[in-house]
């Protein structure tokens, strides 16, 4: 169920637009033939914009959420199976209008996320249940209307309450990288340049780029030993992609837009890895690079349309130095090579002027020639479908 709105009022000197979006959508999901019990979905999204005069205006936002359905998600250097999680995050905006072609924006947040690995697990004793806080500072340039340049920082801290591993402790398959205090907790530098262009035939292009310095202060590189160093593990992750979009049909009761994305991107790690139960070394464990095209497609059907909404993605990533395993755990020859596809159809349709229904089915899977998963997921099929409704006023 979805419920979103826009409301204005006005205070002394002030002007508050709230905006909100709630969302209830149910059903069930499959995981590798497994089906569960029905579940259910809720996020909400609330902000109440506040402009002072025409050059200040204040934008805090409260985001929260809950996925019943499970999901993978990238944890640790490997995928990880969640039954299902819940998150809840506050953000701070404030713009300034310098002139009508620039403004400089400043934000501050924090965000809670509870990942639950097994139903009967208690939330906020989950292992990678993690907190995010963040700021950031970004200026815009606008050309025109529908194009405008962004040049950004933001600094963030991951931390993982829970995440302490001790070596007398040691699960025998973990790594000794991961042996420690807090060792996936870290902080973050990142910038970013982004551009927004209109192109001949309608089209519309949006570049970004990113480069993120990723610093982790209580997990020291582990040498060929076996042993830990005196250095700190140090990551550069870049990413850079772009999102083209054009109206392809228009015309009485049918309206269809296209949309096509590229992301590349790279992680340059000075970790390595050292196989405890194996004893075998292996340098820059955590290097990869993946590649990803998004296509998408957005049709508006008859005079109270039915929206359609169809997307996918086709991720493949491949790690530089870490070797595939066999299911015993023995290191082959060839690299770790994956390759991600993923679909999703969404309708919906007015009931009446406020109140619609809503649908959605994604399907996903993963395949690689990593045969070893008693540590983490890289073989596996997923799916859901969801029912809800929306009312809007």
């Amino acid at each position: 169920m979805v419920f979103g709105g826009v409301f204005a009022t006005s205070l002394p000197a002030a002007e508050v637009v709230s905006v909100y979006d709630i969302r209830f959508l149910g059903g069930q999901h499959f995981f590798d033939g497994d089906v569960s019990a029905l579940s259910g979905n809720i996020s909400a999204v609330i902000s109440p914009a506040v402009k002072f005069n025409e050059k200040w205006t204040l934008v805090p936002t409260y985001m929260g959420n809950y996925q019943g359905t499970r999901d993978v998600q990238e944890l640790a250097g490997g995928g990880t199976l969640f039954q299902d999680s819940t998150g809840h995050g506050v953000n701070v905006k404030g713009i300034y209008s310098v002139s009508p072609s620039w403004k400089m924006k400043a934000s501050a947040g924090a965000k809670t996320e509870l990942l639950r690995e097994t139903k009967d697990e208690s939330w906020g004793d989950g292992l990678f249940d993690y907190r995010k806080y963040s700021g950031g500072l970004e200026a815009q340039y606008s050309f025109s209307d529908n194009a405008n340049a962004r040049v950004s920082y933001d600094y963030y801290m991951l931390a993982f309450p829970n995440y302490q591993s001790l070596e007398s402790a040691q699960d025998p398959t973990l790594t000794r990288e991961l042996v420690g205090t807090d060792v996936l907790n870290s902080r973050n530098h990142m910038v970013g340049l982004g551009i927004e262009s209109p192109l001949p035939g309608n089209m519309k292009a949006d570049f970004n780029v990113y480069y993120n310095m990723r610093g982790y202060g209580d997990q020291p590189v582990v040498n060929s030993a076996g042993n830990t160093t005196s250095t700190d593990r140090d990551d550069k992750v870049t990413v850079a992609g772009v999102v083209l979009s054009a109206p392809l049909f228009m015309a009485e009761g049918l309206r269809l837009i296209g949309e096509l994305g590229y992301t590349f991107s790279m992680t340059d790690s000075n970790q390595n890895h050292y196989d405890a139960r194996k004893t075998t070394f292996l340098a820059d464990y955590y290097d990869y690079s993946q590649n990803t095209i998004a296509p998408g497609l957005i049709a508006a059907i008859g005079e109270t349309p039915w929206v359609v909404n169809l997307g996918g993605a086709w991720n493949h990533r491949t790690y530089d130095s870490r070797p595939v395993q066999n299911g015993n755990g023995d290191y082959l020859t060839s690299k770790i090579d994956i390759t991600e596809i993923s679909a999703v159809m969404g309708v919906g349709y007015p009931v009446t002027k406020q109140l619609k229904i809503r649908t959605q089915a994604t399907l996903g899977w993963s395949d690689s020639n990593m045969e070893y998963e008693k540590t983490f997921k890289y073989n596996y099929k997923i799916a859901n479908y969801l029912l809800g409704f929306s009312y809007e006023y």
